[in-house]
């Protein structure tokens, strides 16, 4: 079994690649709310800034001498289309099974709160939804599915690495408050768990970073002006949802196990290399 300190060290600096993402976008879009809001002059900036993110967690930039390891660990590795289209099947489906359960729930709402977002014309808005989404998935997904998951595995394995970083997936957003967290943590945990089993599986980010992208720009449309949903409500409909829900949930299981064997190779060879050193 591997020192605490052993175990530590990923995840505090997961959690410092996380933060340390986030933060610069969300300095950016609270002064250009409180300086200039009908002005949105962060929204290129955000543009750039998510350029620059992924090419410095890829191993661009200073210093030369974490290069390596940057790139490494946030694992943005390029998959054949084959295992790109299993993967994104996989995890479509497994969120969207999630979705369907949330609804049945009657959790989901597209009601924006008054005052809640700032009065820009809707493709200023999509714009800013759409940088928020990028730099949210890039934070999340490199600092805990990459720098985090990435030597949790090979520390402690596949299943209690996903873990680990799969419920602290749902303890970052206690900035949403207590009562959110208590309705929507169970959706952020096995969201988390899909995200972490599709970094695994195929040695990459790069699913779970696209899918979280996506998924982000859904709920953020949701909390806007954007979309309004409404969902049916009633025993019927959500024995509907619920039974959508399963179905989908098939689909994505299927993909899965295609998936795993498809990318095997990939989990042979990455636990070849960590061997050999």
């Amino acid at each position: 079994m591997p020192r605490a300190g052993a175990l530590l060290r990923p995840v505090g600096i997961g959690l410092a690649v996380t933060v340390g993402v986030a933060i610069p976008w969300s300095a950016l879009a609270v002064l250009n709310l409180r300086l200039s809001p009908r002005v949105p002059w962060a929204i290129p900036a955000g543009i750039a800034y998510v350029f620059l993110a992924m090419a410095y967690l890829n191993g661009s930039g200073w210093p030369t001498s974490t290069a390596a390891s940057r790139k490494r660990y946030f694992r943005a590795q390029p998959l054949s289309s084959a295992e790109l289209a299993w993967a994104l099947l996989a995890g479509f489906t497994a969120v969207a099974s999630l979705w369907l359960v949330y609804a049945a729930c009657g959790y989901l709402s597209a009601q924006p709160r008054s005052g809640a977002q700032p009065d820009w014309s809707p493709i200023v808005l999509v714009g800013a939804i759409t940088v928020g989404a990028a730099v949210t998935a890039i934070a999340e997904e490199g600092g805990l599915r990459g720098f985090m998951q990435a030597p949790l595995e090979r520390l402690i394995g596949p299943t209690p690495a996903i873990a680990i970083t799969s419920l602290l997936f749902v303890l970052i957003h206690l900035s949403h408050g207590l009562t959110a967290l208590a309705r929507n943590g169970p959706f952020y945990l096995a969201a988390g768990c899909v995200y972490g089993l599709l970094a695994w599986l195929t040695q990459s980010i790069l699913p779970s970073l696209l899918l979280h992208f996506v998924g982000d720009i859904l709920a953020y449309a949701l909390g806007s002006s954007l979309v309004h949903l409404t969902i049916p409500r009633g025993v019927g409909a959500g024995a509907v949802l619920g039974l959508g829900a399963l179905l989908v949930a098939c689909v994505s299981w299927a993909a899965f196990v295609r998936l795993g064997r498809l990318t095997a190779s990939k989990r042979t060879g990455s636990s070849a290399r960590v061997a050999a050193v």
